[in-house]
């Protein structure tokens, strides 16, 4: 049974979410609302494609609220194949019970195998077949990992299942994503840009995305580059010269910080312990569009203390 809450309570969680990724106040009324009408009138849907559930493991890792809190009090999550409860046949007759239902958020985690649909089954159905039922009805899709938002590892170079994100799936089914997909890639995604955005969805609607990326700008509208608590050693021509040296910039290291745009300087991962950077190792661009797709592009070189990069300095003018 959910705990009453009251206005108090909704607005301490919408500042916790509004601070952590240095949100001005105001932000804190609209999260809110929509983490208010999200506890009784927004049923999530959350399907698992071609995933690893790396972004499902991450959501549990939420803290202010945790994972048991914000699963059975603050999100009416009606459908999960990792954390629901039921299995095979009560599966899909939930499934089923829900895709009937009307205004509902539909998360998507994993990419999908668009040219061998059977590469990815759900109790007998492709998740395509799944996807396409749910799409049409649904208030807004969000594609939660780079896999969903832009392919990610099962699109990467060579594979012979044809991955694609969310949008290649909409595209092929003449499906209409503008004004309706939002794009929160990571891998994983953190559970502040899920929490968050869905809480936007249910209170204002379709929030500001970046015209290319179909990501939402309140969560990935700056580089990780120009917020990063090195960048002083970079303006400084101070470069570190193998992994885990404590103080000089990545980017001769391959960091990717230029070209990544995520919240990841403010509100860092397991509540706010550490991140790649403060653990002295290379940004790996876990949120773009270009993440593990071209097998000359490794996130690591085995036994190299420095290498060069195949950007310019220009390129890191902020993405």
């Amino acid at each position: 049974m959910k705990t009453e809450f009251s206005r108090r309570d909704f607005l301490k969680l919408g500042s916790f979410l509004a601070a952590s990724v240095t949100l001005p106040g105001k932000w804190a009324d609209v999260f809110a609302a929509g983490l208010e009408k999200m506890t009784s009138h927004t049923p999530v849907l959350w399907i698992q494609a071609q995933s690893c559930s790396g972004d499902s493991v991450s959501l549990l890792n939420s803290s202010e609220p945790g994972p048991a809190e914000l699963l059975t009090q603050y999100i009416s999550l009606v459908l999960h194949q990792t954390l629901g409860a039921a299995q095979g046949e009560t599966f899909m007759k939930a499934l089923d019970e829900a895709a009937e239902l009307n205004g509902y958020l539909l998360v998507v985690e994993g990419s999908i195998p668009l040219e061998m649909p059977r590469a990815c089954v759900i109790g007998g159905r492709t998740s395509e077949e799944i996807l396409v039922r749910l799409i049409p009805k649904a208030k807004a899709v969000v594609a939660v990992g780079t896999c969903a938002a832009f392919g990610g590892i099962p699109a990467a170079e060579g594979n012979p299942v044809g991955s694609g994100s969310v949008q290649d799936l909409m595209n092929k089914h003449n499906l209409p994503w503008k004004g309706k997909l939002v794009n929160c890639p990571g891998c994983p995604t953190h559970p502040k840009p899920i929490v968050g955005t869905l809480a936007y969805l249910a209170a204002q609607g379709y929030p500001k995305v970046d015209e290319t990326l179909l990501t939402p700008k309140i969560f990935y509208g700056t580089s990780t580059h120009d917020q990063c608590p090195r960048y002083h050693n970079y303006e400084r021509k101070i470069f570190a010269e193998h992994f885990g040296q404590s103080e000089g910039c990545l980017f001769k290291l391959g960091c990717l910080g230029p070209l990544t745009r995520t919240e990841c300087p403010h509100r860092q991962w397991n509540g706010g312990v550490n991140w790649c950077i403060r653990a002295a190792a290379p940004c790996i661009g876990c949120t773009s569009p270009h993440f593990a797709k071209k097998k000359s592009f490794p996130f690591y070189r085995l036994g190299e203390r420095q290498h060069p990069v195949d950007y310019t300095d220009t390129d890191r003018k902020g993405a």
